[in-house]
């Protein structure tokens, strides 16, 4: 083994608390970046599999009522390679033990008694119902496992206004109800919503659909148009009440989960850098430090005959080494992390199984960049140790060159004592060093307050969505559209206080080559239960013929207040219209877009129409308003809008939680790093100077005051710039998570930031206050003897 090599073994192991501290701020960008990816891939690979393997389609459309030849047609336009007709129905559902109502959706299944040939069901347990049954049914085995159902239970459904007791003789899972969601909900709630498959004879005829279909979906050929497919679908579907075709990306379930991973993916672009950036500042600080306590070494080095390149390669690969121990820590920890919340997520959406395989090219990459990262961070002070000359290098650093500065005038006029004066001494005649230091604590500082954010932006999510937006506590759907007179016979149900009702009509926004498909929502002037709310927290409404759009429907056709925008109708006489933006208003879950219900009915010539009521109740009543909303033929689902908020809160705090928790762990870790690293080093080139103050008679304390109290001062300058750095990341990752589907408000109170504050400098005051127990153990003469 030569020489330097047995150095290098010896430096790593001399310093190993230093090489620990800067091998777990690299291991959290190794493994923050292993886990987003490998989340990404394994949530990626295994629902494309489910995708694959069950046949999911590539285009829906639902239609009033279409008849069964017209199928043919649909099958035979360009691109199209499977088309499938359905029968579709929401039903009020009855289940036993549950005094409030659940929503099901019920499917039609082929009259062959086969499964479909699109959309497979994956059947998990039992069979598929008799195609000549009327009282059999296969759900999905979530809506099973959340009610405690077995095979052989039975449950009643409303269909078409009767009553019917059906029995469950299978489960199933279903790639197109991966995320399943209820009419009016944001989420997954399996006790009030489920999935059921349906004999196509009986759901027909107890909807009057024979020889009818309702929905379609279709598969498309290897390099289809699917834009095209859409209109030609859409042109065929017209006639029969088509309410307008859409692709993967407006399907509800395929929408969420392809929202999510993408998160995943921006996290694993977004966060990693930060941390490798801080990596890379700590081994040129450290490296950089070695180098000037290690000159005459050098120097010596080079005298015995050492070139330079063997002199900078040793010190890169110092680094080397601590960025290899921060690698193996990255990976193990990045792949139980990766495997662990892959199978969580796949838990949550209800894959049926689960394909975690993360690529060799993750693990090289992630380690690829730790190493690069680590290098970058040493070449220049390597580079810079190998240029010395030996004579120059055997001969202590030139001293610096003090004066009495203004600084000092100063400093003298506050009359601080010794230590302190030498505090603020060491930072002016430094400032690069304690610049970047600063730096590197304000960078814990921002990634405490770009993820601690969230809690505070789903509060105000939550606040707008349930406590000032719709503040109902039940939402009726009808089977079809109503008259007004239907808000009465809701009105007598026991325990109304007060009811209003809305109508959603599918249409499609226009603004040049922008389009958006969306549903405007009519509501009558003066709607106290669901309002829309500005960005100021005021009630909105629309006004006049116009149309109020919401932040996100604006941003993404480039509309402002009084610009024309062209509204196709998908449904009646599907006319066209250029209507006026009155207003912007503040919505984040979903696009939204609203007109006043008198206008809705002179735009459409037609008597104005409901599709959904909006009930507040007297809570004495609830056991006996749930009671009757089972037995009216006309409601066709419930949504509880109480539990959905507490469905909401309880998901979004426990998601919160583990992020939260995670973040905070990253932070401490960088900061013990930075301070750790800043301590050692700072006592290390300080010694002498320590020790001399211990000869003239300062107690410990005061010492290391000198120590602590720099440290301390640098993290708390540094405060300010992490708070700035935090609100732009806090920024960035707002922007890269809102989508069609919700978006997120960059939310900031001063409490996040004194929190992020207090953990940073607690951390700080803690590392440091580890080196600090040094200075208790200074050999006094063996200090003083060293050569500077």
């Amino acid at each position: 083994m030569h020489a330097l090599d047995k150095k290098l073994l010896r430096d790593f192991k001399r310093l190993w608390g230093q090489s620990l501290a800067i091998a777990l701020v690299l291991a959290c960008g190794v493994m923050i970046l292993l886990t987003a990816f490998g989340m990404y891939r394994a949530l990626d690979d295994t629902l494309e599999a489910f995708y694959e393997r069950n046949e999911f389609a590539d285009v829906w459309a639902a239609t009033e009522k279409a008849p069964r030849p017209l199928l043919r047609e649909i099958a035979a336009l360009d691109g199209v390679q499977r088309a499938e007709a359905r029968v579709q129905e929401y039903l009020m559902l009855d289940l036993p033990g549950r005094v409030k109502s659940a929503t099901g959706l019920a499917l039609s299944l082929p009259d062959n008694g086969a499964l479909p040939g699109l959309n497979v069901p994956l059947l998990r347990s039992g069979r598929l119902p008799d195609p000549q049954a009327t009282d059999e049914v296969l759900v999905t085995e979530p809506f099973a496992q959340a009610n405690g159902f077995v095979l052989g239970d039975t449950f009643d459904a409303l269909l078409s206004g009767q009553k019917r007791s059906l029995k469950i003789t299978g489960t199933a899972l279903s790639p197109e109800f991966v995320y399943a969601i209820g009419p009016g909900t944001l989420m997954p709630d399996d006790t009030s919503f489920g999935v059921m498959w349906l004999p196509q004879a009986m759901l027909a005829s107890a909807f009057d659909m024979s020889g009818a279909f309702n929905s379609v979906s279709l598969s498309l050929t290897r390099g289809a148009n699917e834009p095209q497919v859409i209109d030609a679908l859409d042109d065929l579907l017209a006639p029969y009440g088509g309410t307008g075709a859409h692709g993967r990306d407006q399907q509800a379930s395929n929408a969420f989960i392809a929202t999510e991973i993408k998160q995943l993916k921006n996290m694993a672009t977004i966060l990693p850098p930060v941390f490798f950036g801080i990596s890379a500042f700590l081994v040129n600080m450290v490296i950089g430090r070695i180098i000037a306590l290690e000159r005459g070494e050098i120097g010596l080095l080079k005298a015995l005959g050492y070139t330079d390149l063997h002199i900078a390669a040793h010190y890169v690969l110092l680094a080397g080494l601590t960025a290899l121990l921060g690698i193996v820590i990255g990976w193990i920890t990045g792949g139980m992390s990766a495997r662990w919340m892959a199978a969580e997520y796949a838990q949550y959406f209800k894959f049926p199984y689960l394909i975690f395989n993360v690529s060799y090219d993750a693990y090289a990459i992630s380690g690829f960049l730790a190493l690069l990262t680590a290098a970058i961070g040493a070449l220049r002070s390597a580079m810079a140790a190998a240029t010395l000359p030996p004579a120059v290098a055997m001969s202590p650093p030139a001293p610096p060159r003090f004066k009495r500065s203004l600084f000092d005038r100063l400093l003298a006029a506050l009359r601080l004592s010794q230590p302190s004066m030498m505090i603020w001494r060491s930072l002016f005649r430094w400032p690069l060093r304690a610049a970047m230091s600063a730096v590197g604590l304000s960078l814990a500082v921002a990634i405490m307050i770009s993820v601690g954010f969230f809690s505070y932006s789903i509060n105000a999510v939550s606040d707008i969505a349930f406590d000032q937006s719709n503040r109902e506590d039940t939402v009726l759907l009808f089977a079809k559209e109503r008259s007004l007179s239907a808000l009465e016979d809701v009105r007598k149900l026991p325990g109304v206080e007060e009811v209003e009702g809305e109508l959603y009509t599918p249409v499609k926004l226009r603004n040049g080559w922008r389009e958006k498909q969306l549903s405007i929502i009519t509501r009558g002037e003066g709607a106290t239960l669901a309002r829309s709310i500005d960005e100021v927290g005021h009630v909105v409404e629309a006004n006049g013929s116009g149309l109020l759009i919401t932040t996100r429907v604006a941003e993404v056709l480039g509309l402002r207040p009084g610009d024309q925008v062209e509204v196709e109708f998908m449904t009646g006489r599907r006319e066209t219209y250029w209507l006026t933006v009155s207003g912007i208003t503040e919505q984040f879950l979903g696009l939204g877009a609203y007109m006043s219900r008198e206008a809705m009915a002179r735009l459409t010539r037609t008597e104005p129409q409901i599709s959904v009521a909006n009930v507040s109740l007297d809570p004495r009543q609830d056991m006996a308003f749930n009671t009757a909303i089972k037995e009216v033929p006309m409601i066709s689902g419930a949504v509880r809008v109480t539990d959905m908020k507490a469905s909401f809160a309880a998901t979004v705090d426990e998601n919160i939680s583990i992020m939260n928790g995670l973040f905070s762990i990253v932070a401490i870790l960088i900061t013990v790093g930075l301070t750790y690293n800043s301590a050692r080093i700072q006592l290390s080139e300080r010694a002498r100077e320590l020790a001399s103050l211990r000869i003239l008679g300062f107690s410990n304390w005061e010492v290391s005051f000198v120590l602590v109290g720099e440290i301390m001062l640098i993290a708390a300058l540094a405060q300010p710039l992490g708070w700035l750095i935090g609100y732009g990341l806090g920024e960035l990752m707002a922007a890269s998570f809102s989508s069609d589907l919700y978006s997120i408000p960059m939310v900031l109170p001063p409490a996040a930031y004194a929190r992020a504050s207090l953990v940073v400098l607690a951390t700080s005051f803690v590392s440091v206050m580890l080196v600090r127990r040094r200075i208790d153990r200074l050999d006094l003469v063996s200090v003083m003897k060293t050569r500077e």
